[in-house]
């Protein structure tokens, strides 16, 4: 065998040698980044998950709170006008009391300047005073009437103010739940600007998607066998239907995909998948997540 053939055997054979730890350096390199994606695609989902549900609950909540000030204002509007009416009545009310006190003090004026006459006078006295406990009992009645609407009046007032310490709580809380999602859309711009922004996530073929969004609790997590099944404390009672697939997380962290199996009046059980122990495992204690059109 000549020499050059005998040295280009070696050199292929040192080139071999040397390939084989760049190739396990590259697989593992490999694995690494697909599990560092895998964490991304799925912390992008959760803070989906999260920015729909926000969104969903701030639109339904201020649609509520607009009805209640709407209500709230016609409310006021009612009992501003029943305030101008009272007023109005209590005015006129004291237009004729006057009045009333006006004629009962003539009354007495001609009493008086008939008391000296003899029996004209006694049978005048007779008849004025009994106009004169008459009027009284008119004055008395009124007065008593001033001081019912009165009373209404200020029983109005009282509504008043808490229809607009009820409608000014509305506002309030409309700005805070304002607020809240923006502070939620900043969370979600920061994460796009660390880390980017992602395709939209594939939903999965097989399951149900849900026709309601909802939340429930898990209560209680089995494992064996390397299957994880999870209950959960809402069922038919709540819409719930066999091959739901729903969501479980825990203050923000995706935590696996939950597909239901069994489904009871006020339970249900489900398997647990796409659990990670980096992100941490399905618990007592975690939230599942319903989303209307998806699974």
């Amino acid at each position: 065998m000549h020499v050059l053939t005998k040295i280009f055997i070696v050199l292929v054979t040192l080139l071999a040698i040397a390939m084989v730890p760049l190739v396990a350096v590259y697989t593992h390199n490999e694995d690494s980044y697909r599990a560092r994606y895998q964490r991304a695609d799925n912390e992008r989902r959760v803070a989906q998950i999260q920015v729909t549900d926000a969104q969903q609950a701030l639109v339904s909540e201020r649609a509520q709170m607009q009805q209640e000030i709407d209500a709230r204002d016609a409310q006021i509007a009612r009992l501003r006008t029943d305030m101008a009416g009272i007023r109005s009545d209590i005015e006129s009310l004291r237009a004729e009391t006057g009045r009333l006190q006006a004629e009962l003090a003539q009354r007495d004026a001609n009493l008086q300047a008939l008391a000296a006459a003899s029996d004209v006078n006694s049978r005048l006295k007779e008849r004025f005073v009994s106009e004169n406990y008459d009027l009284r009992e008119r004055v008395l009645r009124a007065e008593r009437v001033v001081m019912e609407i009165e009373d209404k009046l200020e029983e109005s007032r009282q509504a008043f103010e808490v229809a607009e310490a009820a409608r000014r709580k509305a506002i309030e809380e409309r700005h805070r739940l304002e607020k809240e999602l923006g502070s939620m859309t900043a969370r979600i711009d920061d994460y796009v600007a660390r880390f980017g922004s992602l395709d939209a996530t594939a939903e999965a073929n097989d399951g149900v998607a849900p026709d309601r969004t909802l939340t429930a609790t898990v209560l209680a997590v089995s494992r064996e066998d390397g299957n994880v099944l999870a209950e959960i404390n809402s069922g038919s009672r709540d819409g719930i239907q066999r091959g739901w697939v729903m969501t479980i997380g825990s203050d923000g962290t995706f935590l696996g995909r939950f597909q239901i199996e069994e489904v009871d009046i006020n339970r249900s059980i489900g398997r647990v998948t796409l659990e990670s122990p980096d992100r941490g495992l399905v618990s007592p204690g975690s939230t599942a997540y319903a989303i209307k059109g998806r699974n």
